[in-house]
């Protein structure tokens, strides 16, 4: 039922001592907002929604491909994560591990993994260069021997033997060039876990979207497959060398297009991670990726504002509606066909990432979002990030 204080669009029935103009304005700018909101949720986001896994192709010459790994005192996770990378069931491949001037005992657990596996390359830096580990990355692909990269992280683990497989396979599908595959995080029961997997669901319902759309602006270092040739017709990170991080975000930014860019959706290809263990690291974490988000081209820059900022004002508009008691059927209705489309989205990318039982707290999360924008997000823009470990 709508009250004697509603704003009715068309009629614009307001209580008389209502402000008109300043109340009228403010619903229509609102309502705009909605339907930008409804344009991501209801139309960019839903092709990744409806997406399909294209069909293995059924003839296919396996090339030769160059795992590229860069490690910084992560000798507990060579130690439990390198051999699931060492034994992929792939044709031929190497592992290319950079020991990017560690000071723990990742160089003897490498050299006990290179006794073990004649296939795996041990690159040392004795000296740190750079702030972040592009330097280390950069040695890495200059080490490899093959024309296909695929890139991960020492803390990350394959769900399966066919995780090479599965990537290359939808580079032969699609004929591309840049492969973005799935890095999602391993699952805890608690609520730093869940809004940590929450985000990393939502951008990767972003940057997978747009791929779709023929507007790929990033790829996560966890899962990301290219050709050599693309970094070397770059000439490696020389664009973003001053920026701690974007070795993945950044390069892709930088050379993705409409035609060399697909995503990889197969249950085999992902790529697990643990989440970070707190708010801290979270930060840190945050601070990294806010630096490299800054350089990305100005188009994305504008596609990733808008859908930010217009979250941010729907949910400022409705707390204020709600307070005012100011309510029509219309705000009623655009509230709901957002949330509908929301979880429509979200309920189609859970199923195909196997994370279903994750959706019972997407309306609670996407809520509190921008409460985070104000408190944490805030907090990062401006600072730069001195190293990557």
């Amino acid at each position: 039922m709508i009250s004697a204080r509603s704003v009715v669009i068309g009629s614009s029935i307001f209580k008389p001592r209502t402000n008109y103009n300043a109340m009228g304005i403010f619903f229509i700018v609102w309502c705009m907002i909605a339907v930008l909101q409804l344009g991501y949720w209801g139309l960019v986001f839903q092709r990744l929604a409806w997406y399909k896994q294209p069909q293995n192709p059924t003839a296919i010459s396996f090339p030769a491909v160059s795992i590229v790994i860069c490690a910084r005192n992560e000798a507990a996770n060579l130690q439990k994560n390198l051999e699931s990378i060492l034994l992929q069931d792939y044709p031929i491949f190497e592992v290319v591990v950079v020991n990017d001037a560690s000071s723990d005992e990742s160089l003897g657990v490498l050299k006990q993994f290179e006794r073990q596996f004649t296939h795996l390359q041990v690159v040392t830096i004795k000296e740190k260069q750079g702030k972040g580990k592009k330097a280390a990355l950069t040695k890495g692909i200059q080490a490899a021997k093959n024309s296909w990269i695929l890139l991960t992280d020492a803390d990350c683990r394959p769900t399966s033997s066919s995780w090479m497989t599965k990537m290359y396979q939808q580079a032969a599908a699609t004929k591309s060039a840049i492969v973005l595959g799935y890095g999602p995080y391993e699952a805890a029961e608690t609520w730093l876990n869940r809004w940590v997997r929450f985000e990393t669901i939502y951008v990767a319902i972003q940057y997978f979207s747009f791929a779709l759309w023929k507007m790929p602006y990033m790829g996560v270092g966890r899962n990301l497959m290219y050709q050599k040739a693309l970094f070397l017709q770059e000439k490696g990170f020389e664009q973003h060398e001053h920026i701690t991080s974007g070795d993945d975000d950044l390069f892709v930014n930088a050379v993705a297009n409409d035609k060399n860019t697909s995503i990889c959706l197969a249950e085999e290809s992902f790529m697990y991670s643990q989440a970070p263990a707190s708010w801290k690291a979270l930060y840190r974490q945050k601070t990294r990726h806010y630096s490299s988000s800054n350089a990305y081209k100005l188009k994305h820059k504008i596609l990733l504002g808008l859908l930010s900022s217009t979250h941010f004002c729907f949910y400022l508009g409705l707390c204020i509606f709600i307070i005012m008691n100011v309510w029509t059927y219309l705000i009623l209705g655009l509230f709901i066909l957002r949330t509908f489309l929301l979880h429509l989205v979200f309920f189609r990318y859970l199923e195909k990432v196997k994370q279903s039982s994750f959706l019972k707290y997407v309306f609670v999360l996407d809520a509190l979002l921008p409460i985070y924008y104000i408190i944490f997000a805030s907090s990062l823009m401006g600072k730069s990030n001195k190293t990557w470990k």
